[in-house]
C-alpha cells in the first residue's frame, strides 16, 4: 500500500510542479506589462507632458496578477519564508507533527482566503470593486488571487500527504538545514 501512497505523491508532486509553469508563464507576461506600461507611462509623463489618464489602473491590476501567479509558483518551490528552528531543538518525531500541523492550519487559512476573494469578487459593481479611473472590475482579478491560493493550498494537501508517506525517512518537502 505504501507503494502505491508513494506513486500517488509523486504523480501528484510532478502534476503540480508542471503546473505552477502556467503561473510562470502568466506571471512572465505581467511582468513584461507591468514594465512596458511603467516606461510608456515615464515617457508620456516626463518627456510629452501628456500623462495617460488609467495607466495606475492598468498597473495596479497587472501587479495583481503577477503577486498571484508568484505566490502560486512560490509554493512549489518551498520559495515562501520559513524560520525552521525546529531541527536545533527537537527530534524528527516532533518536527514531523508540527510539520503535519503548520501545513493543515496553512491549508485552512488558504481555503478562507481564497473563499473571501471569491465573495468578495461575486459582490462586483454592487460593491463598488473598481479601479478609481477606468473602473476596471475587481472581480477577475479577485479571483485570480483566489486561484493561486488554492493552488497554494492544494500544494500543501500534497505536501501533508508526501510528510505522511515519508513519516519515518526524510521528508522530501522540508527545507535542507
Amino acid at each position: 500500500m505504501q507503494g502505491r501512497s508513494h506513486s500517488f505523491h509523486t504523480s501528484a508532486q510532478r502534476w503540480l510542479d508542471r503546473l505552477s509553469y502556467v503561473f510562470v508563464l502568466v506571471g512572465s507576461v505581467g511582468v513584461l506589462l507591468l514594465m512596458t506600461l511603467t516606461v510608456v507611462g515615464v515617457i508620456w509623463r516626463y518627456i510629452l507632458v501628456d500623462p495617460i489618464f488609467g495607466l495606475q489602473d492598468q498597473s495596479s491590476m497587472t501587479a495583481a496578477i503577477v503577486a498571484a501567479a508568484a505566490v502560486a509558483f512560490g509554493a512549489t518551490q518551498n520559495s515562501h519564508i520559513t524560520v525552521n528552528i525546529m531541527p536545533k531543538h527537537f527530534g524528527r518525531k516532533v518536527r514531523r507533527l508540527t510539520d503535519l500541523i503548520a501545513r493543515g492550519v496553512g491549508v485552512v487559512i488558504l481555503i478562507l482566503a481564497a473563499s473571501a476573494l471569491i465573495k468578495k469578487g461575486n459582490c462586483g459593481l454592487a460593491c463598488g470593486n473598481v479601479t478609481g479611473n477606468l473602473t476596471i472590475p475587481h472581480a477577475p482579478f479577485y479571483y485570480a488571487l483566489a486561484i493561486a491560493l488554492g493552488f497554494f493550498a492544494l500544494t500543501l494537501l500534497v505536501q501533508i500527504a508526501s510528510g505522511l508517506v515519508h513519516w519515518a525517512g526524510e521528508d522530501p518537502n522540508e527545507v535542507a538545514e
